[in-house]
């Protein structure tokens, strides 16, 4: 007879039944997980002692005008939710545990065995790759339909959908150019691992890489009259004659092949756009720089611990003939739009010197001057962004050009939010929020209504971030102002690290210093900011910001 062959929910049960757990153990482990629970809490608010604990930000939401309950419990329960989150995240940011336990694993898992985080991946030869540029070239085609089914429906309950194809946006920006008989220039800019994969495999590995919806999006955009250039002949050339085109540990290309780009898209424009007349005069001069790549910054290795070498590289430097460093020109013919493949060697704030960057070489081999428009990060969408707010404020940004450049990493193609963004030239009109009067310091108190996100740090390839306030209830040393509101720009995080700005949630009181944004918009306009929810409070011109002692 043959034997009863028993499921798996009998082996279960067998397996549970025969379990023995003796009185004194089952003690001892529940001591150990009520320990855990409650001693983790308390060693951590001793450890933070004077310091305010992180905050559940949420106020319920009244009804609106003609609104049903229905819509208002859903907007009151996304808001929790959303609160919840953000509490999580504040939680584990600033846990103990994981400020004890990570940089040593970290350097455990790198050191001993190959392996990197969630951002950061170490290649071959001392080099480190960013993970979500693998992603980009080695995931699904972009341009697939269930591709783009999946990155619309992909986004947390209390986030804006994403725009996930990159067509539409490009054409629109295109043609509403060319309304203005402005010629656009679509400029990708490739990862490391498309033009080098030997830096990830030992394995016959010459052919470059790219997304499989790469090529027909280039068919796509030329079939239209939009022109591309592709940089990837020239960065390949570069990288046969120099050995690579990329810094070791870091996102972005090295001077010189930036330099090199530079010089055939100047050859590029002058034969793709004609009529440009606007002449200058620029000079170099070479100057080396040391510095530690972003994606190494990644990795939260123990304080003291330098598992990769700081990289020199010689940059160059653009000065006008009067030997004054390049500065863009708002009334040049050409307008570079740029994300940090621009800003690098151009941004202090990125670590590789300034005054060398994409800008300065473009106009030195044109000879021409040059405006920009460029910020860290979101290069999909931030730079339209920004041009499309000062032109509905009445600064007509666009006029006399003939050309504009819109570089953005490659992988914002399958990555990025393609937003569509409306190019439409204001009436200058009357500031309804307060703004510091030039050349002065202000200290005022408000009540902070809303906060821009801050980045975790070490999870995004930059070092300095910059968070969006708005502030109601306005107050100065001479009382309340007659506008009551301000927007305000100030640093959620700098060299990697959370400030107390970051910290602040809605409904605080807050004192801070003020200076006009104009005055440090050349130095921190580039870096990555996070905006606000509500559109309408980027037309408003912003003050910066920061906290002042009785705040903190």
């Amino acid at each position: 007879m043959a034997a009863h062959k028993i499921n798996r929910e009998e082996v279960a049960k067998r397996e549970i039944g025969t379990t023995l757990v003796s009185a004194a153990a089952a003690r001892l482990l529940t001591l150990c997980f009520l320990a855990t629970v409650f001693l983790v809490p308390l060693g951590q608010r001793l450890i933070d002692r004077g310091a305010a604990p992180p905050a559940f930000a949420y106020s319920p939401a009244g009804r609106g005008e003609g609104e049903s309950l229905f819509s208002l419990v859903d907007r009151n329960n996304t808001a929790v939710l959303k609160a919840i989150n953000s509490l999580e995240g504040d939680l584990e940011e600033g846990s103990f545990l994981r400020r004890l336990f990570l940089p040593p694993l970290q350097y455990v898992m790198l050191h001993l065995l190959g392996k990197g985080n969630e951002k950061a991946v170490p290649g071959l030869e001392g080099t480190l790759h960013y993970a979500p540029d693998l992603d980009a070239l080695l995931g699904p085609p972009f341009l697939h339909p269930q591709q783009l089914r999946e990155r619309a429906a992909g986004h947390k309950l209390w986030e804006k959908a994403v725009h996930p194809d990159p067509l539409p946006a490009i054409e629109s920006f295109a043609w509403q150019l060319a309304d203005r008989g402005i010629r656009l220039i679509v400029l990708p800019v490739p990862a490391r691992a498309a033009l080098e994969p030997r830096s990830l495999s030992r394995r016959d590995a010459s052919a470059p890489l790219a997304n499989r919806s790469l090529g027909e999006m280039m068919a796509k955009l030329s079939a239209k009259g939009i022109l591309v250039f592709d940089a990837r002949p020239t960065l390949s050339r570069y990288a046969r004659e120099h050995g690579s085109a990329y810094l070791a540990t870091d996102t972005h290309w090295l001077p010189g092949a930036m330099q090199a780009v530079a010089e055939d898209m100047a050859g590029f424009i002058e034969a793709k756009v004609e009529g440009l007349s606007t002449a200058a005069s620029y000079v170099a001069e070479e100057e080396k720089v040391r510095g530690v790549g972003d994606i190494a910054r990644m990795l939260t290795l123990p304080a003291g611990v330098e598992v990769h070498a700081p990289e020199e590289v010689s940059v160059r430097r653009i000065f006008s003939a009067r030997q004054e460093l390049w500065l863009p020109d708002k009334n040049a013919e050409v307008l570079l739009l740029g994300d940090s493949f621009t800003n690098i060697y151009a941004s202090e704030g990125l670590g590789w010197k300034s005054g060398a960057g994409l800008a300065e070489q473009l106009a030195y081999h044109l000879q021409r001057p040059v405006d920009l428009l460029a910020r860290n990060d979101g290069g999909a969408y931030v730079t339209r962004e920004m041009l499309a707010a000062e032109l509905a404020r009445g600064h007509d940004r666009l006029e006399a050009k003939k050309v504009v450049i819109w570089q953005f990493a490659e992988r914002e193609l399958a990555l990025g939010d393609w937003k569509p963004v409306e190019l439409r030239l204001g009436q200058p009109v009357e500031g309804r929020y307060y703004v510091v009067p030039p050349g002065s310091t202000v200290t005022v108190s408000a009540t902070l209504a809303a906060i821009s996100p801050s980045a975790r740090p070490g999870t995004v390839p930059y070092r300095d971030a910059v968070l969006t306030l708005h502030l109601v209830d306005l107050e100065t040393a001479q009382g309340k102002t007659a506008e009551g509101q301000a927007v305000v720009y100030g640093f959620g995080m700098r060299d990697n690290v959370l400030t107390p700005l970051a910290a602040q949630r809605p409904g605080d009181r807050v004192t801070l210093r003020l200076r006009p944004w104009e005055e440090v918009e050349g130095e921190y306009g580039s870096y990555r900011r996070t905006p606000l929810d509500d559109d309408l409070l980027e037309l408003e011109i912003p003050n910066w910001g920061e906290l002042s002692d009785e705040t903190k």
